[in-house]
């Protein structure tokens, strides 16, 4: 039996009485799991997305799904559980990062940013509309590639390929105007205390999400116009 801390990223039913659960672990990074339903239901600690719960299982030494056994919480997200846009915050990350670390192994620092972020997002009492803009900019650097925010001067673009600001007569294919280049740039150097100091609309948020949507698409060969995504987009909306 095997032992280890993970946060749940999404749960799929198999059957009347399974479920398969992918959990993004400290241990052992990105880990599949068969179990019953019931582990997830139980009334006096149902486990939720992205909480940080202790999972006990029974290795597939050949590969493929892994047998769980318990799944015990350790960190209680109940703020966000009982917040609408807060949940649709943490369900639009749950998406993001299944598709982002399905294939991700072992990272520490990566675990304590998200593990970090999502504590966050459950304790604060500020308008976390730009924080979640925040994690998702900041979530490239523990990924293991970052964006250049050395490279930004005040009417630099932002091109997404290499993650570099560039003076709009370089003729370098760019997806930003100056405007949203100087909001990445304050995204990722603010301290987020400052977030509450960058005005910004629905529309100035949807384009700065797509910006960062095609910079991960470019940089890890992801397609995020799926289903799931885009229905949870057009509740920001």
């Amino acid at each position: 039996m095997t032992v280890c801390q993970g946060f749940v990223l999404k749960c799929v039913n198999y059957s009347d009485t399974q479920r398969i659960v992918h959990l993004y672990t400290q241990e052992r990074g990105m880990l599949s799991m068969i179990s019953p339903a019931s582990v997830f239901k139980r009334k006096s600690q149902p486990v939720h997305l992205l909480q940080i719960v202790e999972v006990e299982y029974e290795e597939n030494d050949r590969g493929g799904l892994h047998k769980l056994k318990s799944a015990s919480v350790i960190a209680n997200l109940s703020d966000v559980y009982f917040d609408i846009y807060k949940m649709n915050i943490l369900l639009l990350w749950g998406e993001i990062l299944y598709l982002m670390l399905r294939n991700e192994g072992r990272n520490g620092k990566l675990f304590e940013f998200v593990a970090r972020s999502v504590e966050y997002l459950n304790t604060s009492r500020e308008d976390v509309a730009n924080f979640n803009l925040f994690f998702l900019y900041r979530l490239a650097s523990p990924m293991g590639f970052r964006i250049d925010a050395e490279s930004w001067r005040e009417g630099h673009v932002f091109h997404a390929g290499d993650g570099c600001f560039h003076a709009p007569e370089s003729g370098t294919p760019c997806i930003s105007g100056p405007n949203t280049a100087k909001i990445i740039h304050r995204l990722c150097t603010c301290e987020v205390e400052d977030l509450k100091g960058i005005p910004l609309n629905r529309e100035a948020r949807n384009i700065l999400l797509d910006v960062i949507l095609t910079f991960y698409s470019i940089h890890l060969n992801i397609d995020f116009r799926v289903k799931s995504i885009q229905v949870i987009r057009e509740i920001f909306a």
